[in-house]
């Protein structure tokens, strides 16, 4: 089984939003997005194609939280719904809502919502039914 290889230009050619992201961060991104998702011959994710392609949706997720894009979105770090701001001394505050846990951090942005739809066959049990012996 192949291991994916980080190609930046194909990253900038899928994402050219992240333009403010530079060269020397991208590497950094992918290696964490390796921490959530096994780039390696025992992955889930058999298919070194569709296995890039979810690499980079976790870069994207990454970034756009810990950065923002070109257009001024994300970028807060903040994980969670905004349920609470204020002007004069600038407040802010943020909870989970109702969302699960589980998935909460994929939420903060359209990349890792993207990321959690597309894995959801890999976190399903799967039933093989067999014979009851008595």
């Amino acid at each position: 089984m192949a291991i994916v290889v980080l190609d930046i230009s194909k990253f900038r050619d899928m994402f050219p939003e992240f333009s403010n992201v530079t060269e020397a961060q991208l590497p950094f991104l992918f290696d964490q997005a390796t921490d959530h998702l096994n780039n390696s011959e025992y992955s889930l994710v058999e298919d070194p194609v569709k296995r890039e392609r979810l690499l980079y949706l976790l870069m994207g997720h990454l970034a756009y939280v810990r950065y923002g894009d070109d257009n001024g979105n994300g970028g807060s770090g903040m994980v969670g719904r905004l349920s609470s701001a204020s002007e004069g001394s600038v407040s802010v505050s943020s909870d989970a809502g109702q969302i699960e846990f589980r998935y909460m951090w994929y939420t903060q942005s359209p990349y890792g919502m993207d990321y959690w739809q597309a894995t959801k066959v890999y976190r399903m049990a799967n039933y093989y039914p067999g014979s009851v012996h008595g």
